[in-house]
């Protein structure tokens, strides 16, 4: 009887052993590189994406073309969390059947099941206190051929900030691509923006609004371990 319980056991470890090594994951599509160009400044992140790597700082569009074919059963998408790293669901009960999300949750998480293992993505809504800006920081803005560069001299607001030299020459009104870079922070080095505009006097700079699809990738983590790229071929 002992044996043939061991022999039922075997049996079932060596099917889903099987089940496993048959799964049949899509193909991972290449993102519109087009747009992408059009919209960052940063020639790492271009050479990047270029050469078949998903990276922190690329907008969350990037992974979302990437994967969107992919089946339900193998992905779990946009899954409020309470801070990077965290891969717990963040949910509120209240009575019965009631339940919703903490409506000031702004980091995010995604799951893919991929054939090199599990893929987890985390992005979150980007202002100035979240991502930690300070004075003595250096914002750089990316216009055209030229990246402006000066530091920053102070926060007015979450999603506003001054920097110390004007540059009247930046036109207004328009989405700018722009780094910040950190003088003193205990992990980051560069935090990515998409959607800043000027002001007329040419250093104050507006966070403008945005949604989900141009948060910035923050981090990856492959089979539960930091990655600085997933390679899509």
């Amino acid at each position: 009887m002992k044996y043939y319980k061991i022999a039922v056991l075997y049996f079932i470890f060596s099917l889903l052993l099987i089940q496993r090594g048959c799964i049949s994951y899509p193909l991972i599509d290449q993102p519109d590189i087009t747009v992408f160009k059009n919209q960052v400044g940063n020639t790492s992140l271009l050479d990047s994406l270029n050469n078949g790597s998903l990276t922190a700082g690329m907008p969350y569009y990037v992974a979302e073309d990437i994967f969107k074919d992919w089946p339900e059963n193998l992905k779990r998408t946009k899954i409020p969390v309470a801070s990077l790293g965290s891969k717990q669901m963040l949910e509120e009960m209240e009575g019965w059947s009631r339940i919703y999300s903490d409506p000031d949750i702004r980091i995010y998480m995604d799951e893919y099941e991929t054939g090199k293992g599990t893929l987890t993505i985390w992005y979150q809504f980007p202002d100035f206190y979240r991502l930690d800006i300070s004075s003595g920081d250096t914002l750089l803005v990316f216009l055209a051929d030229t990246v402006l560069s000066s530091q920053v001299s102070g926060l007015k607001k979450a999603r506003v900030l001054n920097i110390k030299d004007s540059y009247p020459q930046i036109p207004r009104n328009k989405n700018l691509y722009s780094e910040v870079h950190y003088s003193d922070h205990p992990w980051r080095k560069i935090s990515h923006w998409y959607t800043l505009n000027v002001l007329s006097d040419g250093q104050t700079f507006m966070l403008k609004d945005l949604n989900y699809k141009i948060y910035p990738i923050e981090l990856l983590e492959l089979n539960n371990e930091p990655i600085t790229s997933f390679r899509l071929r």
